[in-house]
């Protein structure tokens, strides 16, 4: 997603890591908020990269997991949200990486497991390790 979020606009990427660009940065805000006519070039364009980013969540994510994500206001908030629910925190990471560690370390082939399933389910192991930053 990552890179994804930075080809359709660094700035957006931006907005997933730090926060939605102040309307402030782009000068005085405007009196109403709501009312777009009265925003600079450069307001429209702080609110544009915001919009854009939470538009490429909406468009990235299923049914499921707009549920989850449908009530935060911001890119950077449904960002995290979803970020949690699959990389989940630094001790679930840790556990899972542990976990993955010990599935690799005691990897046999199965009784009644053709080589193509037993590669298939070592690939996944590795796969899992190398999505968790570690290599092997």
């Amino acid at each position: 997603m990552k890179f994804y979020a930075k080809s359709y606009d660094v700035k957006v990427w931006r907005v997933f890591k730090k926060g939605n660009y102040p309307l402030l940065a782009a000068g005085q805000p405007p009196a109403d908020a709501e009312d777009i006519d009265v925003y600079s070039d450069d307001q429209i364009d702080v609110v544009q990269v915001n919009v854009k980013a939470q538009n490429l969540v909406y468009n990235a994510i299923s049914g499921e997991e707009y549920e989850k994500i449908s009530s935060y206001d911001t890119a950077k908030e449904m960002w995290d949200k979803l970020k949690v629910t699959y990389e989940g925190t630094s001790k679930v990471k840790e556990t899972r990486i542990n976990l993955l560690v010990h599935d690799y370390e005691l990897f046999l082939m199965k009784e009644g497991e053709s080589i193509e399933e037993m590669f298939a389910r070592f690939s996944k192991i590795i796969g899992d390790l190398k999505a968790f930053g570690k290599q092997w």
